[in-house]
């Protein structure tokens, strides 16, 4: 009640001086006092004979719109901590729609107290001192109330606070407050026999700079729930967006349960009255039962963080039969009420709503129409997958890739074991890598036979002087070496030296360079691993992609949903990995474990706002089933087997082949391999080779190491 008593104070503003000339009658005796009470405990006995026929929906249109004029048009917006500075607010929970509703002073107490004191000179009157409002007339039970219509006139068309002038699109001039607000509201509905329904919708704003910087933006459910609680998605086509009747660019986003009409660039809206022109499509909007079909819709979206004076909307409904029922609800759910709310209907098909009450911030106007069935086209077979595919295509696509990953695995392992994997990666085998492949591990004999490869590269010499074993850099041209040799070789040659003895004082400088050829023979290890997984990889990686862009497809907006999806793809892919290392330290392992699950968990919930949760679990195990495979294919069982039975291949060659080796210079390009796959017992020094035969120095420095 405390809405419809301030609509009725503050009429006088919103119709300017033709509200002023509006009836003042006063109650002579018991029996008009009666009467006047019968109306108000009755209202629905006053009949309005300007209600149309029904016979042309734009008849219903007109009348909706001439009915508003009677709705105040106001805002005054003094409490700063009512509204936040944006225009979209879907945020609202009900602890935030109580402290609105409970604060010391709304802004129409404000306005209320304000034109109260104006009207009985200081003296503040009850709001119980008026009674109802029918049609442009009002009743007071105070006497002197007929004596102050002059001083009212002279009082409010000098307001001392700022205001416009305001021509609604119905033609009629109003005189509203320069606060930021929506003095008007009216949709223009359409439902077809085929289930779709057209939506046009004119959205009057004031906008000073402060909320609308950027111009209106429209909220839409997301989603549209049945009456036993079925959800399904609500396909929004957007045909286009005018102000003040120029079109503008606008885009569809997804904004957690919302679908947002928003401009597609950016533009600054400066200070001033525009009128909104939005059209668009809604389809699953319309829910079939089997006696009947239903359609709900918030006129207003509950979104908006800005006042409504004053929402209407006309709905047109295919056939002759007239609705089995319509209602209309107003306020914020679950406390929705019909006070302020009108509704009328034509002869045949068309529907008015009104709310004949200010809409607060994120106050709806819900409108509930049943139809018979008769007079829809049931959904076909193509209609109805559609539907299936939008409310579960994300699940199917990422079913599909996951089962494609599952089956390219098991054609893998097939091939591997019956061992037709042999695939050509150009990958350089040096010694401590064949012994790697063999050996499974890097040790001192991967150290030594790296050296020996030093020496076949003329880079270094490994002599035996007086018992001692010496090294000897021979040149400083290292371009055959990559970065991690060049370090290990500068760690044993410090400060430009030139000799190092293998001793316990140089060990350290050893040990250095051990520790980095073995890093660089791990990395070359699982270069190669990677080498050989890349077709697997290729085509899991490209089946989750292909499976985010289809599922992106399904989105209102493409670009925004892949983009989300990527890069929640990444983190969680980044975290995954991160959780399959081992660390070290145990502490650091469980933070670093423990921090990834929380970002995991983040990223799915982020995932699960433009997709089905379960379509971002299903991403996840895709994810952890690329990483899984490939570590399998990565050991030794998987498709590196072949490698190693290369490495052992080539060992049986060199000593079957270690005669002819043994004759010339062949034995110095292979003493590092001789040495790495432990055959240098099948290469005794012989005077064909005494020169660079270094297999019994490099024994000595293995056990010095």
């Amino acid at each position: 009640m405390k809405k419809l008593f301030l609509a009725i104070c503050f009429s006088l503003l919103a119709t300017a001086p033709e509200t002023l000339h509006a009836k003042a009658t006063e109650l002579r005796d018991a029996a008009e006092m009666q009467a006047v009470e019968q109306r108000a405990a009755n209202p629905q006995e006053i009949v309005d004979e300007r209600i149309p026929t029904g016979e042309n929906p734009a008849e219903m249109e007109d009348f909706i719109k001439e009915r508003l004029q009677t709705v105040v048009v106001t805002k005054l917006d003094e409490n700063e901590d009512l509204d936040a500075l944006k225009t979209i607010d879907v945020q609202h929970s009900a602890e935030y729609i109580s402290a609105l509703k409970e604060s010391k002073k709304s802004t129409f107490q404000k306005i209320y107290d304000s034109a109260m004191n104006r009207i009985s000179g200081n003296t503040q009157k009850s709001r119980d001192d008026l009674a109802p409002v029918y049609d442009d007339v009002y009743y007071y039970t105070n006497d002197n109330a007929a004596d102050n219509t002059a001083q009212q006139q002279e009082e409010w068309q000098k307001p001392d606070f700022a205001v416009v002038d305001v021509e609604l699109p119905t033609g009629e001039k109003i005189l509203a407050p320069a606060k930021e607000h929506i003095p008007y509201m009216f949709s223009k509905i359409e439902i077809l026999p085929t289930g779709l329904i057209n939506v046009s919708e004119t959205v009057v704003v004031i906008a000073n700079g402060e909320k609308l910087k950027n111009g209106l933006s429209r909220a839409i459910p997301k989603f549209s729930t049945s009456r036993i609680n079925v959800r399904h998605k609500v396909d929004v086509d957007l045909l286009s967006v005018t102000i003040n009747g120029q079109e503008i660019p606008y885009k569809l986003e997804e904004i957690g349960n919302k679908i947002l009409l928003t401009p597609k660039q950016e533009y600054q809206l400066q200070p001033g009255i525009y009128t909104y022109q939005f059209d668009y499509i809604l389809d699953r909007q319309l829910w079939y039962y089997d006696e009947f079909n239903e359609f709900y819709w918030d006129v207003t979206g509950s979104s908006w963080n800005l006042v409504i004076a004053r929402a209407g909307a006309s709905v047109s409904i295919p056939g002759d039969q007239k609705p089995l029922s319509q209602n209309l609800l107003i306020g914020y759910p679950p406390e929705l009420t019909q006070e302020g709310a009108f509704v009328t209907e034509g002869r045949n098909n068309t529907l008015g709503f009104a709310a004949e009450v200010p809409l607060f911030i994120g106050e709806g106007m819900h409108l509930i129409i049943s139809i018979p069935k008769s007079d829809f086209l049931p959904p076909d077979f193509n209609k109805a997958f559609s539907w299936f595919v939008a409310d579960y295509g994300d699940i199917l696509f990422a079913v599909f890739a996951l089962a494609a990953i599952l089956i390219s695995y098991i054609i893998s392992w097939k091939y591997i074991t019956l061992g037709h994997s042999k695939q050509k990666t150009g990958a350089k085998k040096t010694a401590p890598i064949l012994r790697y492949l063999i050996k499974a591990g890097f040790d001192k004999v991967s150290f030594a036979a790296w050296l020996l490869e030093l020496f076949r590269k003329n880079i270094i010499d490994i002599q035996e002087s007086n018992g001692n074993i010496l090294l000897i850099k021979k040149t400083d041209s290292l371009n055959s070496l990559n970065r991690k040799e060049r370090k290990a070789l500068s760690n044993l040659f410090p400060n430009k030296e030139s000799v190092i003895a293998v001793n316990a004082q140089n060990m350290l400088k050893f040990r250095r360079a051990y520790k980095l050829i073995e890093k660089d023979t791990q990395n070359s290890i699982k270069k190669l691993s990677l080498k050989l997984n890349f077709g697997y990889l290729f085509f899991s990686i490209g089946m989750l992609v292909l499976a985010e862009v289809a599922i992106s497809l399904l989105s209102v907006n493409f670009t925004q949903s892949i983009l989300i999806m990527l890069s929640c793809t990444i983190t969680m892919a980044f975290y995954v990995w991160i959780m399959k290392i081992k660390f070290k330290s145990k502490l650091l392992g469980y933070f670093s474990k423990g921090m990834g699950a929380l970002i995991i968990l983040f990223s799915i919930m982020m995932m699960s706002i433009y997709i089905h949760p379960v379509s971002a679990l299903l991403i996840l195990a895709i994810i952890y089933a690329i990483f899984a495979y490939t570590s399998i294919f990565a050991k030794r069982s998987g498709l590196i087997k072949n490698n190693i039975k290369e490495a052992l291949e080539y060992k049986e060659y060199l000593s079957k082949s270690s005669e002819s080796i043994s004759l010339g210079r062949d034995f110095l390009t292979q003493q590092a391999n001789i040495l790495a796959l432990d055959i240098g017992d099948k290469f005794p020094c012989v005077p064909n080779i005494k020169d660079y035969y270094r297999l019994d120095v490099i024994g000595e420095l293995i056990k010095k190491l």
